[in-house]
């Protein structure tokens, strides 16, 4: 991220206040960026953060690179480098393809791609933003804090409780439904559902490996999927390989759940939205 402090008559430069609305990952990671460069930070997050739940995320070899600039080491919360991806053959289980994240210690990309606990990550970066002894003025995070309205060109946050926060620069980090998006032109964009949707679940590796009908195809380290035409299965390692995380993609019409019965599940069902 480039330095955006605003000059002074002086010639000098000096530190904006950034009002950012979501503390989810993109919202954190904003936050801790710009608190690194001096800027005074504000966070608001309709949540308590008080029950972080997910499965596993990829942080990609130039996420991972922004992340370790920052100083956040994903393998010091658990983060499990890929080295290895291997697709089978849906119908047969044969091996499509295996291609090694590195080849006799070359160095494919300069930096590691690592598969995380997203509940790890999102702790850690929180933890980066508010700690008062990092690097520039801690963030301070509004929780409980619902968005009713953001005026991008007047910098104004206004919360559902009608208090008003007014700073240089607002950043809208709060997800497929959001209310920041409707104050830039041409954001007047409502989710749609993509036709698919996907269970999540973390099964133990030990387990796994005990089990002799699935042994065999628990290898550490690796992403491993098994790929159909309309449908997909997604399994990869996290927390220290002690945990194999699933995603299992198929067309949401046959898993439509009424209110009732995705409550029940809400760590297992996700509709998958997009926003265009």
């Amino acid at each position: 991220m480039g330095d955006i402090r605003e000059a002074q008559a002086d010639g000098q430069q000096k530190p904006l206040h950034i009002l950012i609305a979501g503390a989810g990952i993109g919202g954190l990671s904003a936050a801790i960026a710009l608190r690194q460069q001096g800027h005074q930070v504000d966070i608001f997050e309709q949540s308590r953060l008080s029950q972080e739940t997910g499965a596993a995320i990829h942080l990609a070899s130039n996420c991972n690179g922004l992340l370790r600039r920052m100083g956040l080491m994903a393998e010091q919360i658990g983060g499990v480098e890929c080295t290895d991806v291997i697709e089978y053959l849906p119908h047969n289980g044969q091996v499509k393809y295996h291609i090694p994240a590195k080849k006799m210690g070359e160095k494919l990309w300069a930096h590691p791609w690592h598969l995380v606990h997203r509940a790890h990550l999102h702790t850690a970066l929180r933890e980066m933003a508010i700690d008062p002894n990092g690097k520039g003025p801690a963030a301070k995070l509004h929780l409980a804090s619902r968005v009713q309205r953001l005026d991008a060109a007047n910098a104004t946050v206004v919360l559902t409780d009608g208090t008003e926060f007014l700073g240089d620069v607002v950043i809208g980090a709060d997800g497929v439904h959001s209310k920041a998006r409707a104050s830039i032109p041409g954001g007047n964009l409502e989710a749609f559902d993509s036709g698919k949707s996907a269970f999540r679940f973390l099964i133990p590796t030990e387990t796994l490996m005990n089990d002799p009908k699935t042994a065999a195809l628990i290898k550490l380290s690796t992403l491993t999927l098994w790929i159909g035409e309309d449908r997909r299965v997604i399994m990869y390692p996290c927390m220290d390989n002690t945990m194999m995380n699933f995603v299992l993609i198929h067309p949401s019409a046959e898993s439509q759940a009424d209110a009732g019965d995705e409550g029940m599940f809400p760590s297992l069902y996700m509709n998958i939205r997009h926003v265009c």
